[in-house]
């Protein structure tokens, strides 16, 4: 049986997440100033209060961005079912993303359960999705049939995802493509996932 997920993993992982988490704080700016100011008139003085709302305020909370999709590769390794959502009011900005998924193929079968804390930095339908997390698999391997790299295994791996997500500002389809470098005691090995999906809100 491999060993998996080694103290290189985790600390690279977390240097990942710490990152990502440090990118996504907020300073909330100074909203409101108050100036007043005096003007004589006559006998009577005339006091005016001004507020000044700051131009650098940022933008509105609307609805929490959610999306379901299937995907081939990627963090599960397999044909996954995954939910991703944001932490925020928006569209882009830290999320997670969470999924299950199984394939079985020349004797080998494996479940998988990626996790993924990640970032969407963007603009209108088009978006970079930044992540970095871990998969759970359980595999069971078959000596008489082909040599799969997770063959007979239960453990965890490190991932972490650079992709293009196309995601509609409004409900419908969602596609993704991206690297998915895979962090093991092997070292990194280089894979990719792509996924088709729903945005709801």
């Amino acid at each position: 049986m491999k060993k998996f997920f080694t103290l290189n993993g985790i600390i690279l992982t977390l240097f990942l997440l710490s990152g990502l988490s440090s990118s996504a704080q907020i300073v909330e700016p100074n909203m409101t100033d108050t100036v007043k100011k005096s003007h004589p008139t006559g006998t009577k003085t005339v006091v005016i209060d001004t507020t000044k709302v700051d131009s650098t305020s940022s933008e509105p909370e609307g609805e929490r961005a959610q999306t379901a999709f299937f995907e081939v590769g990627g963090p599960g390794l397999a044909l996954t079912l995954n939910y991703d959502m944001r932490f925020g009011h928006k569209r882009t900005g830290l999320g997670f993303r969470a999924g299950a998924g199984y394939f079985a193929t020349d004797g080998n079968d494996v479940f998988s359960v990626p996790l993924q804390i990640n970032y969407l930095l963007g603009k209108g339908n088009s978006l970079i999705e930044l992540g970095a997390g871990t998969t759970f698999l359980n595999s069971h391997g078959n000596s008489n049939g082909k040599t799969f790299i997770f063959d007979r295994i239960t453990g965890f791996i490190g991932t972490a995802t650079i992709g293009y997500r196309y995601q509609p500002q409004e409900r419908g389809i969602n596609l993704r493509i991206g690297f998915v470098p895979i962090i093991c005691d092997e070292g990194i090995i280089a894979a990719g996932g792509v996924s088709v999906g729903y945005t709801f809100k």
